[in-house]
């Protein structure tokens, strides 16, 4: 490896962070969610860039069985962890060594979120300086087909003795991290992940690194803020940090882009649990504050709906008037009559509703009413009516929750938004009588319908309790 010359006026960044301390560190898990999995094996390897200063590693009890394929491909079993430490036990050992250090891995996003929620389970705010071996190595070692470590490793000649176990894969992310290091270009790269991936020169000009640095890496709305605390911009994201990085490291080519940059003096946040909320409270907030430098929101009442009515001989019918229409059910809501026009003869076509009208009025012509053939005919339309926006229409949606102990629950009562909360589930259990106990009451129009559909869509299992 290259070394720095003492006497030399001006020490290289490459002499700088060859001075760094490195811990690299690898896990193996139950699975691949920070959220519900847990980590079954840690190590950790102290590098100061030049040699190993110091090495920990440990099985660790996720009290919970290993998954077979799991332990097929580690060869961690439940029984290898059964005596494990928990990782409460392990964690203050973890804290000392990662201290001050930068913390690296072969796709560190994956091993600092796992680590980073077994903290959080304990009630710490665990964050470290992160760089990731993957990225480095895709733009300093460029031209290779793969970069997974295995494959990495393999091309540059580099052993690993143990894969897949954390120990080994740590070890060989030790030696990539050696080769990356010797680079003349390693030092631009490692200087912009250590940045959180913020070109400084990009950076606003009167905005710290340290306002960067206190962002977390959760579900929330961030708020852009100018010396006096008024708001500029805002968002509701799934992870906060990762955002507001991406939006300031995009070039401000605009007049208007230049000048919020000029503004901006601080970054605040409210965290959420999960993105949903985090969307719903960001549209709350942006027609609250009509922030400067956000699109101004379109403040679309509900005027018109789609009515569920019963005609003279029991069918339904599916008719549009104002949404204080005073009889029948209104089903969907729009913010225009012609909004509701188009939604409606796209339900009738896409489902074939005309017959179904032609057979209503075959019986009407002949007079009889048949119960079976009536039961039929409204169950249908009534069923194909409400699927056009939920499932169900009286239901509470659960998701993630701000702290690992809790969850969150949004309620939709006859398609209508009534607001949000959050629950110990080990304390309440998820009843509709409960859930509505806990529930913040929030104003329903047009675009927060709009933000629930959008994200129950991304949502592919979502727990739904109906009622």
């Amino acid at each position: 490896m290259l070394k720095c010359r003492v006497g030399s006026y001006r020490v290289s960044l490459f002499c700088i962070f060859s001075r760094l301390m490195y811990a690299v560190i690898d896990v193996e898990t139950t699975g691949g969610s920070p959220a519900s999995d847990r980590i079954i094996e840690i190590a950790v390897i102290i590098y100061d860039g030049q040699r190993t200063v110091d090495t920990f590693q440990s099985l660790v009890n996720p009290r919970r069985p290993i998954d077979p394929y799991v332990t097929k491909l580690t060869g961690i079993s439940s029984e290898m962890v059964a005596d494990a430490p928990l990782f409460e036990e392990v964690h203050q050992k973890i804290l000392e060594l990662t201290d001050e250090a930068i913390f690296v891995a072969h796709n560190v996003r994956f091993d600092f979120g796992m680590i980073r929620q077994e903290y959080k389970r304990l009630g710490i705010d665990f964050n470290r300086r992160q760089l990731d071996t993957v990225n480095l190595a895709r733009k300093v070692l460029p031209g290779f087909n793969s970069y997974s470590l295995g494959n990495i490793c393999d091309s540059l000649g580099i052993e690993i003795t143990d894969r897949h176990r954390a120990f080994g894969d740590a070890e060989a992310t030790v030696k990539l991290l050696d080769i990356i290091l010797s680079k003349s270009n390693s030092s631009k790269y490692i200087e912009i992940e250590l940045n959180h991936g913020i070109d400084m020169s990009l950076l606003p000009p009167y905005l710290s690194k340290a306002e960067i640095e206190k962002l977390p890496e959760d579900a929330g709305v961030f708020y852009y803020k100018d010396e006096v605390g008024k708001i500029l911009y805002l968002d509701g994201v799934k992870n906060i940090r990762k955002k507001v990085i991406s939006h300031i490291s995009s070039l401000a080519d605009s007049p208007e882009r230049k000048r919020m940059f000029e503004l901006m003096r601080g970054v605040d946040y409210e965290l959420s649990g999960n993105e949903m909320i985090a969307k719903l409270n960001a549209y709350r907030d942006l027609k609250k504050h009509l922030p400067e430098f956000n699109k101004k929101p379109k403040l679309q009442e509900f005027t018109h709906a789609v009515f569920l009515t019963t005609d003279e001989n029991g069918f339904y019918q599916l008719k549009i008037h104002p949404v204080d229409w005073p009889s029948g059910e209104a089903i969907i809501r729009f913010n225009s009559k012609a909004s509701a026009n188009k939604v409606l003869s796209k339900i009738i076509r896409d489902n074939n509703l005309y017959s179904w009208f032609a057979i209503r009025s075959k019986m009407k012509e002949k007079g009889v009413m048949e119960e079976k053939g009536l039961l039929s005919h409204n169950a249908f339309i009534e069923r194909t009516v409400r699927r056009y926006l939920y499932k169900n229409q009286n239901f509470f949606i659960i998701g993630e929750g701000i702290h690992p102990d809790e969850l969150s629950v949004v309620w939709l009562d006859h398609n209508t938004y009534k607001g949000y909360g959050f629950f110990n589930p080990e304390l309440t259990e998820a009843t509709p009588e409960n859930l509505r106990e806990i529930i913040k009451m929030e104003e329903d129009d047009f675009e927060v319908q709009k933000i629930i559909r959008a994200q129950l869509r991304k949502l592919k299992n979502a727990k739904i309790v109906s009622y």
